[in-house]
């Protein structure tokens, strides 16, 4: 499936501003259309008018303290009544941004500004995209409960593109390291990622198992998978490994790095959220400790 209507989701930092050319690149790449979603900050729950954006003030500080910097932009002091128009302020400044980012390129874009109580016009404008654009958790910005890459993968329908909130990231596709266990999630996400693999170097599909018996039980399916995508003109390669003490998510990491990937990608949540958090689950591990891109899809 051809990539035609892609959304980045942006915040006012400096991780927003690398998701925003990275998301413009890809649209670009493949002529699409590009949206962006932005949720005002005043409208996120927190003890100070910018408490819940997860940016650092000091203790009893009504806001964030003058002088900080919001994607290099210093903030003056403001006091608590002006918070509604300094969020406004932010939006703008980000919206100029996206907009400085698409103009270059000549592709069309569009702007939506989200507040309190439109969750699920968000939710409806991304199911209204081949390709989502959001970033990692960070600890330096926090999103309401629900707007989080591991609520949105299970509830937009679409595949996700989460993007690691430290680091730099110009490309995606062009070396991916595919999770393969056979399951509907992991199906369902490489057939998200056919689109992105259009002009790949080098795609490595990789099964991890407990034991060689597994391995063993496991590789018709990684065969296949391999074969379908060579169907679809990819020369991938197949891989297997015995896990040992390891996460299944650290042998998948460290993986991506000897292969200097700029893309992995996996089913998410095979199980439900809950059963993944008490048990310790791939997709959670990846979305907290990835180092590259990861595509997912459930």
């Amino acid at each position: 499936m051809a990539l035609r209507d892609i959304l980045v989701c942006l915040d006012p930092t400096d991780a927003g501003e690398t998701r925003l050319k990275l998301a413009a690149e890809i649209a670009r790449a493949h002529r699409a259309h590009l949206s962006a979603a932005y949720v005002s900050p005043e409208d996120l729950a927190g003890p100070a008018p910018y408490g819940g954006i997860g940016i650092s003030a000091p203790e009893g500080a009504a806001g964030i303290a003058e002088g900080s910097l919001i994607a290099g932009i210093p903030v003056p002091a403001v006091p608590p009544a002006a918070a509604a128009s300094r969020a406004a302020a932010l939006a703008d400044i980000v919206e100029e941004r996206f907009r400085g980012a698409v103009r270059p390129l000549a592709i069309e874009g569009d702007w939506h500004l989200f507040g309190a109580g439109e969750g699920a016009e968000l939710l409806a404008l991304l199911r209204a995209s081949d390709l989502v654009v959001i970033g990692q958790t960070s600890p330096d910005y926090l999103v309401p409960s629900g707007f989080r890459p591991e609520d949105l993968v299970v509830t937009a329908g679409r595949p996700l593109l989460i993007v690691p909130y430290a680091g730099s990231f110009a490309a995606v596709g062009r070396r991916a390291l595919v999770a393969w266990d056979g399951t509907r999630e992991a199906a369902r996400a490489v057939h998200d990622a056919l689109a992105l693999f259009a002009k790949a170097e080098a795609v490595t599909v990789m099964t991890v198992a407990a034991s060689e018996a597994a391995l063993e039980e496991s590789r018709p399916s990684l065969e296949r998978i391999v074969r379908h995508l060579a169907r679809h003109g990819i020369a991938a390669q197949s891989e297997e490994s015995v896990r040992g003490d390891l996460a299944v998510s650290d042998v998948l990491l460290s993986r991506a790095a000897d292969l200097d990937v700029d893309m992995l990608v996996a089913g998410g949540y095979h199980h439900s959220q809950l059963r993944e958090a008490l048990l310790g689950g791939v997709s959670r591990d990846l979305l907290r400790h990835m180092t590259v891109p990861v595509l997912m899809s459930h």
